[in-house]
This record gives structure tokens, sequence and C-alpha cells, in this order.
């Protein structure tokens, strides 16, 4: 009787460690705008992604990412989408996306969803990809404005300086490959560098006595990073591996709440982004 209570009692403890051996892993891959729209603060010019040599550029991106091997991709596009995610998607299978795809939209085909999420997702055999995108207040412009009414003049030009310093290291890098510009904004240099100082040392200085004018929208975007990350969690398997294809401005929040959570792995893309075979 004593050895059938001892092995029941060994069985139970064990169950625990059994049901959470497995973790979903997850990575971020942190991109710029391919057909370059103008939406963020500053902006890369990648030339003509649509060219042989761009192609050719982005095809070797492809093949070094695909070597994390998703099972799901999620993408910068608003959560209710299924045109970009799933409609358009299944007509790029099929060959027939350009026939298909609207007037009003063709301006997106050079974009990084139909230029990268599509051919990697349809080489990983998945049928759809998911939208996790979120929306959140992020208005540089009065922070700007309360600057120069309250003599916050040194903050500025100091902010003014660094921007300008992003769009020089920008324009330079703009010249190498794709694959150039894509390790570079997946390093750790450009998040410390850039996204860090951009909202953790600039915008956080705007603001004086009881305003925290540049602390608020340093806090909507955080809202923003908190909600896609709360639509990443929505969308999570225990034994998904998931690839995560954002906007360069978003990765090192995106990365440090993945990061916390105790029942995910991080997988770092510059292991397979800095491959060499």
């Amino acid at each position: 009787m004593k050895k059938v209570i001892l092995t029941i009692t060994i069985c139970c403890l064990c169950l625990p460690c059994i049901a959470q051996s497995q973790k979903p892993v997850i990575t971020v891959l942190g991109m710029v705008h391919l057909h370059n729209p103008g939406a963020d603060e500053v902006n890369m010019d990648m030339g003509d992604i649509l060219s042989n040599k761009k192609q050719a550029e982005l095809k070797q991106l492809i093949d070094l990412v695909a070597r994390f091997k998703p099972t799901k991709i999620a993408i910068e596009k608003p959560r209710e989408d299924t045109l970009w995610s799933q409609i358009h998607y299944n007509n790029y299978r099929n060959g027939i996306l350009e026939k298909e795809v609207s007037e009003n939209d063709k301006w997106r085909i050079p974009g990084e969803v139909v230029q990268l999420s599509y051919p990697l997702a349809k080489r990983m055999n998945l049928d759809k990809l998911y939208p996790i995108d979120a929306t959140a207040e992020f208005d540089i412009e009065p922070v700007i404005i309360y600057a120069k009414q309250n003599n916050q003049y040194a903050q500025l030009e100091e902010f003014k300086k660094f921007i300008e310093n992003i769009e020089k290291d920008i324009k330079s890098m703009s010249k190498g490959t794709v694959l150039d510009i894509i390790r570079f904004v997946n390093s750790t240099e450009f998040d410390k560098n850039y996204n860090q100082n951009f909202y953790l040392k600039h915008l956080v200085s705007f603001g004086t006595d009881n305003s925290y004018i540049g602390t608020d929208v340093v806090a909507g975007w955080y809202t923003r990073n908190l909600r896609i990350f709360t639509n990443l969690n929505r969308i999570i398997t225990p034994e998904d591996r998931v690839l995560v294809i954002y906007g360069a401005g978003h990765k090192d929040i995106l990365v440090d709440l993945i990061k916390d959570r105790t029942d995910w792995e991080y997988y770092d893309i510059n292991q397979v982004l800095n491959y060499n075979e």
C-alpha cells in the first residue's frame, strides 16, 4: 500500500513539470518601411524595392529569416484586418495579387507586408498572417510648441541635433544593401542610440514643474506597444514559433515585454540575420 501511495505522489509531483515544459518561442524583426510612406519621424529611402537588384537583396534577407522556421507571422496591420492578412495573401499565393488588388491599394505592393511577409509565409506554407497593430496618441508637435513657449530652447536644440544626426546616419545607411539596413536597425546600437534616446532621454526632458508633456507622449508610445503586445498575447499558443515583423521603432519595447514573460522564450533575430554558412 505504501508503494502505491509513493508512486502516485511522485507522478503528481512530475505532472506540473511536464505541463510547463513547452514554451512558445517569439522573435521580433525590426523593419524600415520598404516603400517609405513618410509615416515615421525619420524615414529611410529604400529606392526602388521592385528592381531586380533590390529583389535579390530581399531574397537574401528572406533566406536568413526563414531559418527561424516560424509557425506564425505577426504583422503591422490593424487587428481586425483580413484584407492584407488573408484575402490578398491568398491571392499572392495563387499568383493573382496584382490583378485583384484595387487601384487605390496598389501603392502598398512595394511595402514590407507584400515584399517580405508574404513570400516568407508562403515558403513556410502558412495559410494566413496575424495582424496585431494597435493605435494610441503620439503627437510631438504640442511638445515642440510647449518648449518654445516655456523657454526650453536648450532641450529643443539638443533634440534637433539628435534628429539631424539620425537623418544623416539613415541617409548613409540607405546606400547599403537591404540586409545591411535590416541588420543595422536590429542592432543593439540602434536600440540604445536611437530608440531609447529618442523617448527616454529627449522627449521626457520636455515639461516643467507639474507639466509632463513630453513624458505623456512617451506614455502614449508605451501604451501603443503594450496594446500590440496584448494582441500578440492573444494569438500565441505554447507550441508556436512566432515571428513579429514590425517597425524598428517598436522593437526595443516589444523585446523587453517578451523577455519579461517567464512562460515565453525570446529568440534574438540577430542569430539568423548574422548567420554565415
